[in-house]
């Protein structure tokens, strides 16, 4: 893994565990709007984490051959 990907991952893990530390402690007291925002914002986040596991588990693609089977011309 790439030092890019893993910072991206524990970066959106840190800002994922405080947004939820925050909509517990504001439950009660935010309107409504402020925790459908937030919580749509966490959902998103949960998603770019698996995502970004998701890719480090996933097998590199085969480079393909440059020279066409068929060259114009030579058929």
């Amino acid at each position: 893994m790439s030092a890019r990907k893993l910072l991206r991952l524990v970066l959106s893990i840190v800002v994922l565990v405080l947004l939820w530390m925050r909509i517990a402690r504001q439950w009660r007291y935010e309107s409504h709007w402020w925790l459908i925002g937030s919580l749509t914002l966490s959902a998103l986040l949960l998603l770019l984490v698996i995502y970004l596991i998701a890719s480090v588990f996933r097998k590199p693609r085969s480079l393909r051959d440059e020279v066409p089977k068929r060259p114009l011309g030579l058929e």
